[in-house]
This record gives structure tokens, sequence and C-alpha cells, in this order.
């Protein structure tokens, strides 16, 4: 039983690996050995096993988050929060509300989907900010907010500068344009903050 889940392990493994490449080239990168052994190492990192706690994440329901004993909280972050929401133009009340309902501000806070740290940022995604770094180097709190916030930025700018309209676009992709049910309850979430804060 061990022998065929482990061969069954190993047949998935090399898919995806071939999927994702083939990916690559199908949108015209040429893939180095380089590129292969970053993906890789990428790749093992995401299946690096972590201790799971309870937080509330952005669609309202459970969701298993990483914790690794990191003070959370909003004091902390607040000036990095600030500092980053302002250099891109997003409401620092907003931007700290993302933080919190995404990861409940533990730096460490990881989706079970590979999203990342304070605003659980895919790592692809920070790759399209213009991250060259290491899936690990995006649980650093500034990193993260950087690359996180320049989502956020553009994903507010798309939405009008209308909070349901950024959320939407946050979460659900920068060409979304229909509320879905999941983002609308987002949005409530992320609305709900603001009223706290």
């Amino acid at each position: 039983m061990k022998t065929s889940l482990i061969a069954a392990a190993a047949c998935i493994a090399v898919s995806m690996s071939a999927v994702s490449h083939a990916e690559a080239a199908d949108a015209g990168k040429g893939l180095t050995l380089m590129d292969m052994l970053r993906a890789n190492k990428q790749q093992a990192d995401l299946a690096k096993p972590v201790e799971k706690t309870k937080l509330s994440n952005k669609t309202g329901t459970d969701d298993q988050k990483a914790d690794t004993g990191a003070a959370t909280g909003k004091a902390p972050y607040h000036a990095l929060i600030s500092s980053y929401a302002k250099q891109y133009g997003v409401p620092v009340e907003l931007a700290s509300a993302v933080v919190k309902i995404e990861s409940g501000f533990n730096p460490k806070a990881r989706g079970t989907h590979g999203e990342v740290g304070l605003m659980q940022i895919k790592p692809a995604t920070a790759r399209a900010m213009g991250y060259t770094g290491t899936v690990a180097g995006l649980y650093d709190p500034s990193t993260n907010l950087k690359y996180g916030m320049k989502y956020l930025a553009m994903a507010h700018q798309l939405g009008g500068g209308d909070t349901c309209g950024a959320i939407l676009r946050y979460n659900a992709g920068h060409g979304a344009t229909r509320m879905n049910p999941v983002s609308k309850q987002y949005c409530g979430q992320v609305e709900a903050a603001l009223e706290n804060s």
C-alpha cells in the first residue's frame, strides 16, 4: 500500500512538473537548467510541512494558516503598512483591514493554496509585481507588504477607488469585473473591519 502511494505521488509530481514546464514553454519562455532548479526549489518550499492553526481568512470560513508563534496584532506592523500604503496610494485603513482579514497580522501565516505572509500573497502574484526572491523571502513583513501592497494598489485603481471594487480585484484577480459570493463576503468583512478601525 505504501509503495503504491509513493509511486502515485511520484507520478503526480512528475506530471505537475511537466505541466509547469509546458505552460512556461507555451508562454514563450525558454527554460534553462537554472529555471528548472528554481521552480523545483519553489515547489519544495511550498511542500514543506507546517504547523497549522485556525484563523479567519478572506472568504469568511476557517482556513488553515501556519502559526510559528510569531506575535500577531496591528501594532508591530502599523508603520510598515502605513508606509507602503501611502507609497502606493492605498488608503491606510483599507490596507490595514486587508492585512487583518488575510492573516490576522501574522507574518508567518500560510494559506492552503500557497498564499504567504501578512497579505497572503501567492508567490506567482508577487513575481508578477516584480519580486525575484524565494518563497521564504515573502514571509519577511516588509517584503510581503511591498509586493502585496503593489497588488492591492492596482486592484484599488482598477476598482475606481471603490472598496468592494478593490476587494473583488484583490481577491479574484485584477481582471475580475463581477462580484462573486466569496468576494462579496470578503468585502463585507473588510467593510466591518473599516467600521471598527
